[in-house]
């Protein structure tokens, strides 16, 4: 049927070059007599022919199309699978702190009477901040300093003759005792004094300023004069689920974004807690963080990507390749060439983490297996199929 389709084509193609070498002939002789009517009526009867083989020619693809089994296969593209490296990320919320962000509280009750800095003033660590009434501390400490310096002459005396065999052993050992108690005493109003000095703690900057000048103080809750913080070194405290505990160690790798300020940092876990939280059975993990600029602060909200999977030789294939039986077994398909041509070949397979689009197979595809991507829902086992390569 095919051979005489194909003659029947090649006739009225040998009869179409005939026709048309006769017909320019007579159209050039046509146009050289100038003669408009002519002219018209040659012009509908060639537009008659071609209506009639535009015809012809639509029923003839009609029959070549039944005819040809390779245009009534499905159509299907592929991807090549290759080994490739595959880091499997855990998303987590944490919260921005640091270890330098602390409040600071009178040690002694008393009037405050001086404030030396002002609110976002950098401060050294020792550096004074205010001061408080001492309560008659210092004078204290000057007639202590007073009844030392007695103590320790007549120490010395005592000390002299008893070296010498002069006096009592009881004298000497009672100047001692005086000597030294009055050492102590000093010590110990010199520390009480000291505590109406307030300093800071640490090099940092000076948050926040709570009390005036004027106001009476006393140490405990409710009594915070400054809040003095230091941002340069910032980490991430993240509360993982306690089922990551096997997969989720110092040094793992993490990706830290701050969506607030704009900023993605890659970092690693410097410290795992070795304690289950029984409260929402989880544990914490800190990421330390670089602030070059300042712009990472305490309490700020990250989103923590947690490296708890690698592969480096991994087949990664497309999600959308892969289906499932009533079985619940997972499969795709894959290229096989036949002696006819290419045959769809279902692959039961064995999948693992997913990342993106992808997903990686465990068992079931080989490296450099050829997977139907378009047109793999309208495949079956063993199906012939037009390959699009």
């Amino acid at each position: 049927m095919k051979s005489t389709i194909w003659t029947l084509l090649l006739t009225l193609g040998l009869v179409s070059v005939s026709c048309q070498s006769k017909s320019s002939a007579s159209i050039d002789e046509l146009i050289a007599s100038n003669d408009e009517a002519l002219l018209r009526a040659k012009r509908t009867e060639l537009s008659a022919q071609r209506s009639l083989l535009d015809a012809d020619i639509k029923r003839l693809d009609v029959v070549i199309a039944s005819l040809d089994k390779s245009t009534s296969l499905p159509l299907v593209a592929t991807y090549e699978v290759t080994p490739q490296e595959f880091n499997h990320f855990t998303s987590f919320q944490g919260t921005v702190k640091t270890m330098k962000n602390i409040n600071v509280y009178p040690e002694i009750p008393g009037q405050l009477l001086e404030v030396m800095v002002v609110e976002g003033q950098k401060v050294e660590k020792d550096q004074v901040l205010a001061r408080i009434d001492d309560g008659g501390l210092l004078a204290q400490l000057a007639q202590a300093k007073s009844q030392l310096l007695l103590a320790e002459t007549v120490f010395n005396r005592q000390e002299r003759l008893w070296s010498q065999n002069i006096g009592s052993e009881i004298q000497f050992l009672q100047a001692k005792t005086q000597f030294e108690s009055a050492e102590k005493a000093v010590d110990a109003l010199s520390l009480q004094a000291e505590k109406s000095v307030v300093r800071a703690p640490f090099d940092g900057t000076v948050d926040q300023i709570f009390k005036e000048p004027g106001t009476i103080v006393a140490p405990g809750m409710g009594s915070e004069l400054f809040r003095v913080v230091n941002i340069d070194e910032v980490y991430v405290e993240v509360d993982v689920p306690e089922t990551h505990i096997t997969s989720i160690s110092e040094g793992s790798k993490v990706r830290v974004n701050l969506s607030a300020i704009g900023e993605e940092i890659d970092a690693r876990i410097s410290r795992v807690s070795k304690v289950i939280n029984p409260s929402n059975r989880s544990f914490s993990v800190e990421v330390p963080l670089e602030n070059k600029n300042g712009f990472i602060r305490p309490n700020l909200m990250a989103s923590v990507a947690i490296n708890d999977y690698s592969n480096k030789s991994a087949i990664m294939i497309p999600q959308s390749v892969v289906s499932e039986n009533a079985e619940g077994k997972q499969y795709c398909f894959a290229l096989e060439k036949s002696a006819e041509g290419y045959v769809a070949k279902r692959l039961i397979i064995e999948t693992g983490k997913t990342s993106e689009d992808f997903i990686e197979v465990l068992e079931g595809v080989d490296n450099g297996a050829l997977l139907i991507t378009e047109g793999a829902k309208k495949v079956s086992d063993n199906q012939p199929v037009k390959w699009l390569n």
